[in-house]
């Protein structure tokens, strides 16, 4: 029993030893470290004070403004709007959503019946608005047939409503006219 005793105390010795002799090498490590620091900060510091790097913001963004900015657009098209205000029951669906269903003239003045998505039908004429943009009815145009030099009738333009919108060009910020179709 005096003998396993002693192997144990002789391995608790040696491995304090061993841990002793370890810590005095990683110290060693530690402080060569700490002494070549500061020679490279002297070396840093000396650097800086020559002033050779000047920082140039010429075109570059400011990083203080964020990435997405918003554009005129809103402002563009609240101005359009500030000029009537009230809505009718024409302007409550896109342009796209109405379908062309009969021409007519009625004492001489053009007049068109298209009907809305929610299945009523409307009598439309050149001037009244219709869609969500404000557009404003232009003409009204009727298919318009020709022949050709073999006889047979070509059709050159189709029963439409012409309607000129307002938008807003998402590139230049610009208010912009543009005529769109209500066809059958």
């Amino acid at each position: 029993m005096k003998v396993k005793f002693l192997k144990t105390f002789g391995i608790l010795i040696f491995s304090l030893f061993l841990t002793g002799m370890l810590n005095d090498v990683f110290a060693q490590k530690a402080s060569a470290q700490v002494e070549t620091a500061p020679v490279l900060q002297d070396a840093l510091s000396d650097s800086g004070d020559n002033n050779d790097f000047a920082y140039s913001p010429k075109g570059r963004r400011d990083p203080f403004k964020p990435l997405i900015q918003e554009k005129k657009k809103v402002i563009a098209t609240k101005i359009v709007r500030k000029e009537r205000k009230i809505k009718g029951p024409l302007e409550k669906f896109e342009l796209g959503q109405y379908r062309l269903i009969a021409l007519m003239v009625v004492k001489g003045i053009p007049r068109a019946m298209v009907k809305a998505p929610d299945g009523k039908s409307y009598t439309v004429k050149v001037g009244e608005y219709i869609g969500m943009n404000d557009g404003i009815v232009k003409r009204i145009e009727t298919k318009i047939i020709a022949v050709d030099k073999n006889g047979l009738r070509i059709e050159k333009s189709p029963d439409r409503i012409v309607v000129e919108e307002v938008g807003v060009d998402s590139y230049t910020g610009k208010v912009v006219k543009e005529n769109r179709y209500i066809t059958m």
